[in-house]
């Protein structure tokens, strides 16, 4: 496993993961947690198993499965749910699933110029046969902030001894700056202009969530770039796909050159608009802030990240360089 986790959170994941495995005729023993931040993904192959807890997790997946379908029908350059397994989504307790098709990768991790075509073919999306959310960013910040005020004793308890430790107040101090901060960006927001038309965009669309398919996979032999993670799929200002490629080079180090060779596949600046991209920056921030308070517990990585990515917004530290959550 890539993520540290506690006895009791390894141990939860591995009772769901064993479910949701007997469900679809996979060895648990074979799957490799990748990832978990918002989502667990296990590669259990020749599937991959994300798996989410929560309130909205059963409406998400629902839905996701959904967008995968369309999109699929549609040809977008997206993955694809896998399939001769259990109707999805596939619940396990207060857990549910999603199973999709592992796509074996090439060894290079995915550059920004890799985001931009499969971004424009999703950006080129006319009309599609399914309802689709409207982006609103601040509504989902709110409700991560409002589940972990509510958080069960004991992982509420190591809540409150993390902001104490990392800031000195207390999480309900902690959580109401961040409920000011998102106040502040929704009325910021409404004022900004906008250049592109609206559409159907991502929602997270960051190098992480590109797949590099290796030759031979697709029918191709040379195959294009895949859009992975697509539970923010919504409608909005295309503008906001944008943004975490602009954001990487300035908040997590990556290279101006690499930045550019995205702008010039895709051919828009998010940064040269000088009343989108303070806004949009901000919210993009806020947005990597709030992803994971509600889950903190028994995950010290991930709380140690987030301790430092909140002490540069406090301080205004527009330079610190983040890291990505393991």
């Amino acid at each position: 496993m890539t993520t540290a986790l506690s006895d009791a959170v390894a141990s939860e994941l591995h009772g769901h993961l064993s479910d949701v495995c007997a469900q679809i005729g996979v060895d648990p023993a074979s799957a490799r947690l990748v990832k978990y931040t918002m989502n667990a993904v296990f590669v259990a192959r020749p599937f991959v198993i994300r798996l989410a807890a929560g309130a909205h997790a059963v409406t998400l997946a629902r839905r996701v499965v959904s967008v995968a379908a369309c999109l699929e029908k549609l040809g977008m350059p997206t993955v694809r749910l896998a399939t001769g397994v259990a109707p999805q989504p596939i619940v396990s307790g207060d857990w549910v699933a999603t199973v999709w098709q592992h796509v074996p990768t090439v060894g290079d991790e995915p550059k920004p110029v890799d985001l931009a075509a499969p971004l424009r073919a999703l950006h080129g999306i006319g009309q599609i046969d399914l309802a689709l959310p409207v982006w609103s960013p601040i509504e989902k910040f709110r409700r991560r902030l409002d589940v972990a005020a509510a958080l069960p004793p004991e992982s509420a308890a190591e809540l409150e001894q993390w902001s104490r430790t990392e800031f000195g107040i207390r999480a309900a101090e902690l959580l109401r700056d961040l409920h000011l901060r998102c106040d502040v960006l929704e009325e910021d927001l409404d004022r900004v202009v906008w250049r592109l038309p609206p559409g159907i965009i991502h929602g997270d669309a960051h190098t992480g969530n590109v797949l590099l398919p290796a030759a031979g996979q697709g029918g191709a032999s040379r195959p294009k770039p895949m859009l992975c993670d697509l539970d923010g799929i919504c409608i909005g200002p295309r503008e906001w796909d944008l943004v975490p490629t602009a954001h990487g080079v300035v908040r997590f180090g990556r290279s101006p050159a690499d930045y550019q060779g995205f702008v010039d596949s895709y051919g828009v600046d998010i940064t040269e608009s000088a009343r989108c991209w303070p806004v949009l920056r901000r919210v993009r921030e806020l947005q990597l802030v709030t992803s994971t308070i509600d889950a903190l517990a028994g995950r010290p990585d991930v709380a140690h990240e987030l301790a430092h990515r909140l002490r540069s917004l406090f301080t205004e530290d527009l330079r610190a360089i983040w890291h990505r959550y393991q």
